[in-house]
């Protein structure tokens, strides 16, 4: 098969003006509401969803832990828009933006123990390490009781 430049030019121009015909820019808010939590508790990652102000983003939001024990957001993708093989966000937000969903992300999930060997006890924590592993029976029950149907936090940007 021929490498054809000149169709691989025009599909790359065919995908920036898709890209932005599509994407949603949501300017930067007074406030962010994280709400409709579904979590797998087992592994600590879910997805929720954010209202930007009295927007509703419809698409969801994807959360796990870092490595570093901090909880971490994945933005709604557009997989291979027009067969291009390749991800791109299907939203684009300001950096307070971000940083006001991880404060709110941070306000409701306790930090984990970080992967590695275990200051306390010397053991080795990775990945498939059980959650109680990482945090205590406490704060887990805590967490899971706190993070049910209706529970949504809101962080105001003037705060950060």
């Amino acid at each position: 098969m021929v490498f054809d430049e000149e169709y691989e030019a025009r599909r790359l121009k065919d995908l920036q003006v898709w890209l932005a015909e599509n994407v949603i820019e949501i300017p930067e808010p007074q406030e962010v509401t994280l709400f409709d939590f579904e979590m797998n508790w087992s592994k600590w990652s879910g997805k929720f969803k954010v209202r930007f102000d009295e927007f509703e983003c419809q698409d969801t939001f994807g959360l796990e832990m870092e490595m570093t024990g901090f909880p971490k957001f994945y933005f709604p993708m557009f997989t291979s828009p027009l067969g291009v093989p390749a991800s791109y966000r299907a939203i684009e937000i300001t950096s307070n933006t971000h940083n006001a969903i991880s404060e709110a992300l941070r306000l409701t999930f306790p930090k984990l123990k970080p992967l590695g060997k275990s200051r306390d006890t010397g053991i080795q924590i990775m990945y498939n390490s059980p959650i109680e592993a990482r945090l205590s029976r406490n704060k887990i029950e805590e967490t899971e009781l706190l993070v049910v149907k209706g529970y949504s936090i809101s962080v105001l940007l003037l705060n950060l």
